[in-house]
């Protein structure tokens, strides 16, 4: 499903995620290399890349679970590097992993538990889960346990838990693995409910097409470093990005 619209001039605004020249080395190997890039409010953009380019790493850097060599991460012009994952989140930063992480516990307890957490009010934690059981489909599975949800459900489950903290920008990490075509429709009709809601988004795939329908701009990195941004049309006619990521028999509509 190709995203039908575009919103226009988001550098208008100041970056709501801002990474600058991010440094960061395993075991003497350079990982990620003076890298940059920022997103805008509302905006949804891509990341692009082989494995093994730097995408798990600078996300990993981005949530506190990893530590740069040099560099800063900003919210809101805000620096974030030296604070612990909780606090990231309260500031803004949501995060996605490939990996299932839902709880043990029905649809509903993984979304009121976290609402219990967040918010104060008893009325306002029932109204919240609630309303975001109907906004992600997933009233009629309220009493199901999440360890059961079909992979769709799952991703549908972990995107409505994203809500609950009020992010500014949420970090979806290979949201379009190993789930079938009709789900990855599905998702992408999600993505454009959080773009809609104020929510930016910094997306990962390996379906190239697939993100280039969710996305309005995007980077591409290759060997740590950022080697090209744009939209879709720019990247496809890039000839370091069909070198190095998408090769020449790449098409897209």
């Amino acid at each position: 499903m190709k995203k039908g619209f575009r919103i226009l001039k988001f550098k208008k605004a100041k970056a709501v995620f801002e990474v600058r020249s991010l440094n960061k080395s395993f075991d003497g190997r350079p990982i990620l290399k003076n890298l940059s890039l920022k997103v805008y409010p509302g905006e949804v953009c891509g990341l692009l890349g082989p494995n093994g380019a730097g995408k798990s790493t600078l996300f990993n850097i981005a949530i506190g679970a990893d530590s740069p060599d040099s560099g800063k991460i900003f919210i809101n012009n805000k620096l974030i590097n030296e604070i612990p994952i909780h606090l990231r989140a309260k500031e803004g930063l949501g995060y996605l992993p490939q990996t299932r992480s839902l709880f043990n516990l029905s649809t509903y307890d993984n979304l009121f538990g976290l609402c219990q957490l967040h918010i104060k009010d008893t009325k306002k934690q029932k109204e919240e889960t609630k309303r975001l059981l109907s906004e992600f489909n997933l009233e009629h599975l309220a009493s199901i346990n999440a360890s059961v949800l079909s992979g769709g459900e799952a991703k549908r489950l972990s995107l409505a838990r994203l809500m609950i903290n009020n992010p500014k920008i949420v970090l979806l990490d290979e949201l379009f693995s190993m789930v079938d075509p009709i789900i990855i429709q599905e998702m992408q009709k999600y993505i454009m409910k959080i773009q809609s809601m104020g929510v930016s988004c910094l997306l990962t795939d390996h379906n190239v097409s697939n993100l280039f329908d969710s996305t309005d701009r995007n980077y591409v990195i290759n060997e740590g470093s950022i080697i090209a941004e744009g939209t879709s049309r720019d990247l496809i006619k890039n000839a370091d990005v069909i070198k190095s990521y998408l090769g020449a028999g790449f098409t897209y509509k």
